[in-house]
């Protein structure tokens, strides 16, 4: 082989190898300019639900007899009572006279050697759920169960409170007990609930009878 063409391979064979050096760095550097993947940690979105602490306002007070129509509780229940008119009566002999508070309209107290018996006065406007639900609330107070309509003859009576149609209610209870009286009166519902240690509010009924028949109602809006 002439020695000038022997130069000459060899010279090729050298711009050849220089270019693919060249094109080897090039994608090499290509390769490095690629984006790469990114791993990425999200913490883990942390819900709780307090319904221990839930303060929402309760609209109703439910009544013993799960069938009946709910008391309504309602916002202004010091309005309310304000409203529903003027009472005057006569405090029995040997019992305390507390402050009127709130919604009630009469508060007395009496204690004995039986216990104690605390009876207040409230007025609600409407029927306040119906006669069979209150008197079921109040069964509830003191551990009865609750009754039927046919039932209610056993324990209550009509009665005559400041000249109008009320009912007479006496509920045996152990330790407790009630006497009382409902009235519906000018559009409110009258309670009258004499409650307290069994021995002591039924060594007083004839004075709690004595106390309803004092009761005078003056209605004022009318």
């Amino acid at each position: 082989m002439p020695k000038k063409y022997h130069s000459f391979c060899q010279l090729f064979v050298l711009r050849l190898a220089i270019q693919v050096g060249l094109a080897t760095c090039m994608l090499s550097l290509l390769s490095c300019d690629k984006a790469q993947p990114t791993s990425y940690l999200i913490p883990k979105e942390i819900r709780s639900v307090d319904l221990a602490n839930d303060t929402s306002p309760v609209q109703s007070a439910p009544v013993a007899d799960s069938t009946s129509r709910p008391m309504q509780v309602l916002p202004d229940m010091a309005k309310a009572a304000k409203e529903a008119g003027v009472i005057n009566y006569k405090v029995p002999d040997g019992w305390e006279e507390l402050p009127p508070s709130g919604i009630r309209k009469v508060n007395l107290m009496v204690e004995d050697e039986n216990g104690r018996a605390e009876l207040t006065v409230l007025a609600f406007p409407g029927d306040v759920g119906g006669q069979l639900a209150n008197i079921n609330r109040w069964r509830g107070q003191i551990g009865l169960e609750t009754v039927d309509a046919e039932m209610l003859s056993a324990f209550t009576n009509p009665y005559s409170i400041s000249g109008h149609g009320g009912l007479y209610v006496r509920l045996e209870g152990n330790p407790k007990s009630i006497l009382g009286g409902l009235l519906p009166f000018h559009g409110y519902t009258w309670f009258f609930k004499f409650l307290g240690d069994s021995g002591t509010v039924l060594a007083n009924e004839a004075a709690m009878k004595g106390f309803i028949d004092s009761v005078r109602l003056e209605d004022t809006n009318h």
